[in-house]
């Protein structure tokens, strides 16, 4: 990469960055194109000749903030599947903590249909993916009902990041052992 392309990808990581911080902190639909323009002190022009628009920046931030979420399907790397469940829960809530203006905005926006719209086909493939490991998980770890089981441990995550995101003040820690426990107990 020469330095005029490692500028230019400078540049668009730093939109990006205030984009996000924008739109988790105001809202998608309430951040302007030229809200993004001042805070990342460019010219409006010229943040229009790194994106088309504001949607555009959504969607790469969510591809950006997706490659994130594929690290927490990865199994733990040891021999035992009663692990990668336990291993799968940590790391969600460690990417969760390290990232949060991206899960803010992503939990902002799902419940905006027009905004979900733009990104309803990767949303839907990444719901299936991740309910598809944690089932393969439950499975290898021997517990029943393993398709059951997924729905149940996926809606409990939502709703335990859905609280931490909302609350700033939330034990997320404390919720997540409890978590853990629940599982270690029944591998």
């Amino acid at each position: 990469m020469n330095k005029f392309e490692a500028k230019r990808e400078q540049s668009r990581e730093h939109i990006m960055g205030v984009a996000l911080t924008l739109f988790a902190e105001t809202g998608y639909e309430k951040t302007t194109i030229r809200m993004i323009a001042q805070q990342a002190q460019i010219s409006l022009g010229l943040l229009y000749n790194y994106y088309p628009g504001k949607d555009e920046l959504l969607k790469e931030i969510y591809l950006k903030g997706r490659q994130e979420m594929n690290a927490a399907l990865l199994p733990d790397g040891d021999t035992n599947p009663k692990n990668d469940i336990q291993h799968y829960i940590l790391t969600t809530f460690r990417i969760l903590k390290r990232n949060r203006p991206f899960w803010k905005l992503l939990y902002g926006i799902r419940m905006q249909s027009p905004v979900i719209q733009q990104l309803e086909t990767e949303m839907h493939t990444d719901t299936k993916r991740v309910q598809d490991r944690i089932q393969d998980y439950l499975v290898n770890a021997g517990l029943p009902f393993p398709g059951l089981e997924t729905k149940l441990l996926f809606a409990t995550i939502d709703g335990i990041a859905n609280h931490f995101l909302l609350h700033e003040n939330y034990p997320v820690d404390d919720i997540v052992n409890l978590l853990l426990l629940k599982y270690q107990a029944r591998t």
